[in-house]
């Protein structure tokens, strides 16, 4: 107590702390970086090894399985997935979202050192990379209408250079644009006809390309470096390189080929809008403001434009960051609409001067929160800091209300105003504190959340924290300050209305008197009627599925391609104009990325994916989901090809999908039919499913040239010298790497046949020099076409595939997985070698719904240990936290008349955070009742109840009434942003937040009324049952 004391005495100390504060905060709200979605840092660590020439079966085995076998013993890992395909192998280590990332980097460079001598000597060495969320571009601009692959690719490297010089740029991918390549195109008939081998080629190029420190020469009068040539720095280096000599005659490499400098084989494109385009994709730094980053982006870009030809086109494409702005935005226009309704009910309700003491709680923690979160914790400014503000501001005037109230009364008996106000704050000390800590109580579970959803959800506890602490601070410190010089003085009107016979006052007083003079029939109606609620509730909401995080309309819809087959990069182009010519033009279709590229990863058929953007739903008649629907409304499977379609999932489930059904066994054969066996299952009989994938991998024909070695020794031929006659009809032999001076990559130098050369008949009449002379290659070479895999994917060491797909709006998802489990129970699917895992979004939920329920236990146990330390008491506390059933039928009640879709992450987390702030009034009104107790100890308990109730009836209302004006617009479905005067109805701000902002507003009043009712009547219960056991212990006694 003596802190308050001191704050008022100190005035101007007081006053200068609370500068330093409001600065601060300030300061830090300007320095904090603006981000779309909270920074999530997954521990999960990848390796890559690759192998050139190795099939995906001898990647698995000579790679990905020593590699496993070593991760599966590292302490904390999760799961160990890898995928092998042609010369690579990926490995990713996923260990607890709450890991250490820089631990789990250590142990796996560790292990990864342990087992590279297990691997094959040619592998490369194994890359470790550390898993980032900022791998996600937030911008995506398209270059098009170039004349030549060339000139677009110059054009996107000097836009290239000059973004990487923007702060808080981390990377700037160019897509759409093979590899740079030197070309050695060999002519056969020059090689012949000159005597020339590959092998004295390639001897030729690698001999003569290598750096060769030569050293220094000191001479005694000086010191000299000295040099030798010994690079490529250009194409004319490689096009005179010496590489046979007969008599006098050099035979230079010019005279057997044409040299030029091109790009390799595409084996992707991307295309923007129906066009081939070259796309960069730029990613930010993490703890940089990615709408700064975006709007300097864009002005360099705009800047850029001026320069270029007259048909080359820069347009942008994909933009994260606009939908973090207007989410800001939106928010912020909500924030600053709830603070002016919350102000001027405070104001009209306790007049000007006490309005304007109690209000400044809201900027100054605002501010608090603002300079502790960014300079202490180091956060974003994100849409859950936001979110957290906006709920906490109905509650950080709580106590503000309390404390200035006690000291009008404290006025009107005659103290003057500094008295009154350091009174105030010290008689109120103990029942503001507790109040605020059994809020907090009820969010500190939930800042130890575990998992993703925790990792992802817990900046909303955190922030209700910070600003709860910081409102604490004001009420009892700086309030006090602020009243004592600027409060009502002794003799002063008091501007509240609070003495005046009101309509409800007369209404709630009726109400009193009856539950007084009939306790037992008023708790008994007031349980069966919230008794009655809560099945009510529970069938009102009954088939519908609780989603795992709210669903909003997409902005951005996935769409992949997938075929069977030896699919050509051209083939699955024509197969992306073929869905390009669909799409685009629809109704709600802003832009179309495509990425033409046959992806193996995770297995799959994916010939080509891409992302189609939404128009802005502020201006579009139609919703996101109906978009998405007619997109899907333009495929089916008869094209040859499968055209799958899907939103993107926001919040932390948005790298799952709703349902993922996982098959594992050591035996490839038995999940591939399994997995296919499902599928077809799932297809034809649950109609509650749609957009179904699998990770079945695509067979391909491959042809095997199987060389017979014992010939090919015996005609003094070795495997290197086949291989490369080989390579020269595919993507040619690598002969080495040079950087010019307009690159900052080195160029491969490869050395092939021309383009009409380069096919396996041509075998024929390639020769290799023998002891016998020259001999065409099929000599030594048998070919074979056969069926091959075209990637191996392994969880924990096992092959597995995957079945994922979304759920249909009016199905329950839960429904539906439980007929397919029925499914595999009946028709005796599983097997003693397989192992079946059902995961996904659903799996989330669950984890998230166990914690919840946890969470709720724990917030309900700290509460109680609070408020009996606070009241000494353990009836009273009991009667406070009965509440907490009456808010979570207000809950069940909200949810059934408005039929806005459950959530389990939003919902959940508003039942706890529910449970903090309703027990709030009851507080209030046993805190007072206690008080009277003692101060009138004449006055019999009918009375005291009374007075007590009248008395907080006001304060409990008001405190109700503006948390509920903190979220009322959002509950109902819409934003309203006074200060740029916008109001949007059913915006994604708005579905993401409807389900928590209708749980708070109905549980808070729902158990507002139902309190202000049953408390006084469980009041009177306890003190006529303490009376009764006292008589009873008195007579026992006597």
């Amino acid at each position: 107590m003596g802190i308050v004391s001191t704050a008022v005495t100190k005035f101007r100390t007081s006053i200068l702390i609370m500068i330093f504060c409001v600065l601060a905060g300030i300061l830090g709200r300007a320095s904090m970086p603006i981000a779309s979605n909270p920074n999530v840092t997954f521990p999960w660590v990848n390796v890559v090894v690759t192998l050139a020439g190795a099939s995906p079966e001898d990647m698995a085995r000579l790679v990905a399985k020593p590699i496993e076998n070593r991760f599966l013993r590292l302490e904390g890992q999760e799961e160990v997935f890898s995928v092998s395909g042609q010369s690579y192998t990926y490995v990713r280590v996923k260990y607890d979202i709450d890991y250490d990332i820089d631990q789990a980097i250590l142990d796996v460079e560790r292990a990864v050192g342990e087992v590279r001598n297990q691997l094959p000597p040619e592998a490369e060495d194994p890359r470790v990379v550390e898993y980032a969320d900022n791998d996600q571009p937030i911008l995506v601009y398209s270059i098009s209408g170039f004349s030549n692959l060339r000139a677009g690719y110059q054009v996107a490297k000097n836009i290239e250079e000059r973004l990487e010089k923007v702060p808080g740029v981390l990377e700037i991918s160019v897509d759409g644009v093979p590899e740079e390549l030197l070309e050695v195109s060999v002519s056969k008939s020059k090689l012949e006809g000159l005597g020339v081998t590959l092998g004295e080629i390639a001897n030729a190029v690698r001999f003569n390309n290598v750096l060769i420190p030569a050293g220094f020469q000191d001479t005694g009068s000086g010191r000299f470096a000295v040099e030798i040539p010994s690079v490529f720095e250009t194409s004319e280096d490689v096009y005179n390189l010496p590489i046979k000599a007969s008599g006098s005659k050099v035979v230079k490499l010019g005279d057997v080929a044409q040299i030029k400098r091109t790009f390799k084989d595409p084996s992707s494109f991307s295309r923007v809008n129906g066009k081939d385009a070259i796309t960069l994709s730029i990613k930010k730094r993490v703890g940089f403001n990615e709408l700064d980053i975006a709007n300097t982006v864009r002005e360099q870009i705009d800047g850029f434009k001026s320069e270029l030809p007259q048909k080359l086109l820069i347009t942008p494409g994909l933009d994260t960051t606009q939908f973090a702005g207007d989410m800001v935005n939106e928010l912020q226009g909500n924030i600053i609409t709830a603070v002016v309704l919350v102000m001027v009910l405070v104001v009209a309700t306790l007049g000007l001067r006490n309005g304007i003491i109690v209000g400044i709680a809201i900027p100054f923690s605002f501010l608090v929160t603002f300079g502790v979160l960014y300079y202490v914790l180091g956060y974003e400014f994100n849409f859950l800091v936001m979110f957290g503000m906006l709920l906490g501001l109905g509650m950080l005037i709580d106590g503000g209300i309390v404390i200035v109230e006690y000291a009008d009364k404290l006025i009107d008996k005659g103290q003057n105003r500094l008295e009154a106000y350091k009174n105030s704050a010290q008689r109120m000390f103990t029942p503001v504190v507790a109040s605020v800590l059994t809020t907090v109580a009820a969010f500190t579970p939930l800042m130890v959340w575990p998992g993703m959803s925790g990792k992802f959800m817990r900046y909303l506890p955190i922030t209700v924290f910070v600003v709860l602490m910081a409102s604490l601070a004001y009420a009892l410190i700086f309030a006090p300050v602020i009243g004592s010089l600027f409060g009502r003085r002794k003799g002063q009107k008091d501007e509240s209305n609070d003495n005046e016979d009101t309509f409800l006052k007369r209404i709630y007083k009726k109400a009193i008197n009856f539950s007084l003079k009939n306790p037992l029939e008023t708790i008994a109606y007031t349980f069966f009627f919230v008794l009655l609620v809560i099945p009510l509730g529970i069938v009102g909401n009954y088939g519908k599925s609780f989603v795992y995080f709210p669903s909003v309309d997409p902005w951005i819809i996935n769409v992949n391609i997938q075929a069977r087959g030896n699919i050509s990069p051209y083939e699955a182009k024509n197969m992306a104009l073929e869905v390009e010519d669909k799409i685009i033009g629809l109704k709600g279709v802003d832009d179309v990325l495509m990425t033409v590229s046959n992806s193996d990863w995770g297995g799959g058929s994916g010939v080509a994916r891409g992302y189609i953007l939404v128009e802005d739903p502020k201006t579009l008649d139609i919703s996101g989901f109906e978009v998405l629907d007619n997109i899907r409304n333009q495929f089916d499977d008869n094209a040859g090809y499968k055209v799958t379609v899907r939103e993107v999932q926001e919040g932390p489930g948005q790298f799952t999908a709703p349902v993922e059904i996982r098959l594992l066994s050591e035996n490839r054969a038995l999940i591939d039919k399994k997995t296919l066996e499902l599928r077809d299952y799932i297809e034809n009989n649950i109609d509650g499913l749609t957009g179904l994938s699998d990770t079945t991998p695509k067979y391909k024909i491959e042809w095997k040239l199987d060389v017979d070695k014992e010939r090919a020794y015996q005609a003094g031929i070795n495997l290197f010298e086949i291989g490369s006659a080989v390579q020269m009809v595919t993507n040619g032999i690598l002969l080495g790497e040079y950087r010019p001076d307009d690159s900052r990559e080195e160029i491969e130098i490869r050395a092939r046949f021309p383009a009409d050369q380069r096919t396996l008949s041509s075998l024929d009449q390639i020769s290799v020099n023998t002891r016998n002379g020259a001999v065409p290659v099929s000599s030594f070479v048998k070919v074979d076409a056969r069926q091959n895999a075209t990637s191996l994917n392994k969880i924990d060491g096992k092959y597995y595939h995957e079945i994922s797909g979304i759920n249909k709006p009016g199905y329950n998802l839960y429904d539906e997985i439980s007929k397919i489990k029925q499914w595999m129970k009946d028709n005796d699917f599983e097997d003693s070698r397989m192992e079946v895992r059902f995961g996904g979004l659903t799996q989330q939920g669950d984890e998230a719904t166990n914690f919840l329920l946890l969470a709720m236990v724990g917030a309900l146990f700290l509460m109680f240990i609070i408020l009996v330390t606070q009241f000494n008491s353990i009836s009273q506390p009991i009667i406070i936290l009965m509440s907490v059933i009456f808010s979570t039928s207000g809950v069940f009640l909200g949810l059934t008349i408005s039929q806005v879709e459950p959530s389990t992450i939003m919902t959940g987390t508003a039942i706890v955070g529910l449970a903090g702030i309703v027990v709030n009034n009851n507080i209030v009104l046993i805190d007072t009742y206690n008080r009277l107790k003692i101060d009138f100890p004449d006055k019999n308990i009918e009375e005291l109840i009374t007075e007590t109730c009248m008395s907080r009836l006001r304060p409990v209302l008001l405190t109700t009434i503006t948390t509920i004006f903190g979220l009322i617009f959002l509950a109902s479905g819409y934003s309203i942003d006074l200060l740029n005067q916008t109001v949007y109805e059913g915006t994604s701000t708005v579905k993401w937040y409807q389900a928590f902002g209708i749980s708070i507003c109905w549980g808070l009043g729902f158990s507002t009324v139902i309190t202000l009712i049953a408390t006084p009547a469980l009041l009177m219960i306890l003190e006529k049952f303490t009376n009764w056991s006292k008589n009873l212990r008195d007579g026992y006694s006597s």
